[in-house]
């Protein structure tokens, strides 16, 4: 019976991959939108020390609330534009970190800005 071993065998590896996928989704429906949103900004920024600079950022301005409303200011890095904060969270991270870029030239750079200013 060599043959329905090996049958038991590709079906116990099949279902065990299946139960792994499964329980891949269901700790990714747990992941908070906070979360899932530093996910996304840590695929943007892979360097961990500026992923790091960014997220001190995004805290310090919104509590990376995607909502979040100071003034005429809007949304994950607070930004001066009603476009700005029509766009879903993950719109938002890129628009800060092209901002950031382009005005600091790194995400650090802006987070000492921040430190000594208060702002960005």
């Amino acid at each position: 019976k060599p043959c329905s071993s090996l049958r038991r065998l590709a079906v116990v590896g099949i279902l065990c991959s299946f139960i792994a996928s499964l329980s891949i989704q269901m700790q990714t429906a747990n992941a908070s939108d906070q979360d899932m949103l530093k996910i996304y900004a840590h695929s943007r920024i892979v360097n961990y020390t500026q992923f790091i600079c960014l997220s001190k950022i995004i805290h310090k301005e919104s509590r990376w609330n995607v909502d979040a409303k100071n003034g005429s200011h809007y949304g994950l890095g607070q930004m001066r534009s009603k476009h700005y904060r029509n766009l879903d969270g993950f719109r938002q991270i890129d628009a800060t970190v092209k901002y950031i870029n382009v005005r600091y030239g790194s995400m650090c750079n802006a987070w000492r800005f921040h430190q000594r200013n208060g702002h960005y």
